[in-house]
């Protein structure tokens, strides 16, 4: 059984950036959001609750609220904190040679039968600004985890990230227990309306074709005077239907991939790491090192995880360089290239 540890909480390089000491961050070349985390002694949740990111990627240039926001700089509801939060035990719908679960432990293995999608993302942050008891519905999408739900494999499912669902629901990947309810991106929440200047209740129900008391009612207004900015839930539009198990949204992309030469093995790639042919590693063109993807080959049942340790490819006109071990677990063969289908389950914080 080969195994491969995955450092999935990434730092940036010593002595990049000074401590920041104010409300704001300025990123700069180099910074990732759990090195601002870092020094800003606040969780990575916290700085994507407080900014509305729903990833990790950061753009250089880019402002980061480093403290939670005053309430007279919040134009969009809060969320419920009084809604159960996910402590939870997982699988989807298992993959062929492959379990997946969800384990309270700070590092990923990948292994030929066991992966566990955790990492340490940061725990709740007690500094977040309390909730309005008149706020507007919350701006997230809600998901009530059945048996065999895991942050990986809803991931898989929604077509995101674990490690986005893990930053929405402010806790390292734990268990699952059928039952509790998640916080999942907002495409998946109900369509709502922000309110303009000047809009009524009664122009916005005619603008979606509702009365204005069934708009009053979905919303529990005690009133017909609406605050520009305020989000109003509309009353009949459902919320996106999350894929049931063992449907997987479509892959990031495809194509053939190449496996390293034997040459290769111990020369160091371009993340630092020495090539093990008997690692589950991958090149990728723009992936941060030590993301997490699922390579496919559906048609014959074949599935793995591996790690992004390098870039590439090395040959044009391929997806990606594959270590001998994945091409081993994929089954393919030397003289022939088929598709392979890539989904990026962790992106990771090391570029």
């Amino acid at each position: 059984m080969l195994g491969v540890l995955l450092t999935l909480a990434g730092t940036a390089p010593a002595g990049h950036a000074q401590a920041p000491s104010d409300s704001t961050y300025t990123v700069r070349s180099g910074d990732t959001l759990y090195s601002i985390a870092q020094q800003a002694g606040v969780s990575v949740a916290a700085l994507q609750r407080w900014n509305d990111l729903e990833g990790t990627a950061l753009q250089i240039g880019q402002t980061l609220r480093l403290r939670p926001p005053r309430p007279e700089d919040r134009t969009e509801a809060s969320v419920d904190t009084t809604e159960a939060r996910p402590d939870s035990t997982a699988a989807d719908s298992p993959l062929p040679d492959t379990a997946v679960s969800d384990t309270a432990v700070s590092d990923t293995v990948v292994s030929d039968t066991t992966v566990s999608d955790t990492v340490a993302v940061g725990t709740s942050d007690p500094d977040s600004p309390a909730v309005d008891s008149v706020t507007a519905p919350p701006v997230y999408g809600r998901h009530v985890a059945a048996d065999g739900d895991s942050f990986v494999t809803l991931a898989l499912r929604l077509g995101t990230t674990a490690d986005t669902l893990s930053a929405l629901n402010d806790r390292t990947a734990a268990p699952l227990a059928a039952g509790e309810t998640l916080r999942l991106p907002k495409r998946f929440a109900p369509p709502a309306h922000v309110v303009a200047s000047g809009e009524t209740l009664y122009s916005i129900a005619g603008e979606y074709g509702v009365s204005a008391r069934a708009l009053r009612t979905a919303n529990g207004l005690d009133t017909t005077a609406l605050e520009p900015g305020r989000r109003l839930r509309l009353p009949g539009r459902e919320a996106p239907e999350v894929p049931p198990p063992g449907d997987w949204a479509a892959p990031d992309s495809t194509g053939a991939v190449a496996v390293y030469p034997d040459a290769f093995a111990g020369r160091l790639t371009a993340s630092g790491t020495p090539y093990d042919p008997d690692a589950l590693v991958v090149s990728h063109p723009s992936l941060p090192y030590n993301s997490v993807v699922l390579l496919s080959r559906p048609d014959v049942g074949r599935h793995t995880f591996a790690r992004v340790l390098d870039r590439g490819p090395i040959e044009a006109g391929t997806l990606l360089d594959v270590s001998a071990a994945v091409a081993d677990r994929l089954g393919l063969d030397a003289d022939a290239t088929p598709t392979v289908e890539l989904r990026t389950v962790w992106i990771g914080d090391q570029k």
